[in-house]
């Protein structure tokens, strides 16, 4: 079975969404949607490839993969025995920008 390991990215990129919720919504709120996040986490030490390819989505080749968990993207790739997060973005954030350094189609318009 693989392992979960934490990206010190995606460890800041939780931080900040229970910080944000957590002062904008409370404590019970904040605790409820990360023990939610962190448990559709661990489902991937069972099932590793339950995420989408986000090389479909983008059309580029990538290694990268994801989930959705309330209202945030978890991307992660395998790495032989164990599944690394990289990044946990909220639905709102551009993941491109934020995962390949390059801005979307969208931002290059304005």
């Amino acid at each position: 079975m693989a392992k979960v390991e934490y990206s010190p990215m995606a460890l800041e990129d939780l931080k900040d969404i229970r910080d944000y919720i957590l002062s904008n919504f409370g404590d019970n709120v904040a605790k409820r949607i990360l023990k939610k996040i962190t448990s559709d986490i661990r489902r991937l030490e069972q099932y590793p490839v339950l995420g989408v390819d986000l090389g479909k989505i983008i059309d580029v080749p990538t290694e990268y993969r994801y989930i959705f968990s309330e209202k945030n993207y978890v991307f992660y790739h395998l790495e032989f025995d164990k599944i690394r997060i990289v990044r946990v973005l909220s639905e709102q954030q551009d993941y491109i920008k934020q995962l390949f350094g390059i801005n979307s189609e969208s931002e290059k318009e304005n």
